[in-house]
């Protein structure tokens, strides 16, 4: 299974890539990671935070041709930003079972995902890889709101705000939010441990509930 996390921009993909990394294999199940952005944070994090699951730099647009998937495990990976690699995302989208949009609830990141001035929207980078699917489907995407005020709830404030408006917009809306805590925040480059206890190891559930993990 290949489950691709994007954004169009900066948009703490990294740090949930990694985390949801550890609480997927703390739930048991089998994670190889790769890294498809050329600032190779994910990539440099597994070696000096000596994550439990290999990362591989692979950052090509020829990933969909060039990456043998590894059965029986869920191939994660740390997407560049849309807006400013389409090749690769293209690729990845090409061959992803799921797609997690990144996104905080703010104004800002709203705009960039479904009104930017100067790039594709990103719903329509998804829908646009159906033509070059065996299925002619584009993948299943999801969003994921992160950043989210420490205290704040899906159902409460900016987040249920934004979370209505994506899912008004078309949007598939995870219920499990990730806050703006520092034990993320400054987690870049650390040993990951005890996962499965946080926000991250909720999603896991929650995407298990859904039917979107094997």
């Amino acid at each position: 299974m290949l489950i691709v996390n994007a954004s169009p921009r900066t948009a703490g993909k990294t740090t949930d890539t990694a985390w949801l990394g550890h609480a997927l294999q703390e739930h048991a199940l089998e994670v190889e990671g790769f890294d498809a952005d050329h600032s190779m944070q994910f990539w440099d994090w597994a070696r000096a935070g000596k994550f439990s699951f290999p990362v591989h730099r692979k950052a090509t647009a020829r990933f969909h041709e060039e990456v043998e998937l590894p059965e029986g495990k869920i191939s994660l990976v740390d997407c560049g930003h849309t807006e400013n690699h389409p090749a690769i995302t293209d690729s990845l989208f090409k061959a992803a079972d799921l797609v997690i949009l990144h996104m905080a609830p703010t104004r800002a990141d709203y705009l960039r995902v479904e009104k930017p001035p100067e790039a594709t929207p990103f719903r329509d980078i998804v829908k646009r890889s159906s033509v070059l699917r065996p299925d002619g489907k584009p993948p299943a995407a999801w969003v994921l709101l992160n950043r989210c005020h420490p205290s704040s709830k899906r159902h409460e404030g900016m987040t249920k705000h934004y979370a209505d408006r994506m899912e008004r917009a078309g949007w598939n809306v995870f219920d499990t939010v990730i806050p703006n805590l520092g034990l993320y925040g400054q987690s870049m480059n650390f040993p990951i441990v005890g996962a499965k206890d946080t926000h991250f190891g909720d999603l896991v559930v929650e995407m298990k509930e859904k039917g979107l993990l094997p």
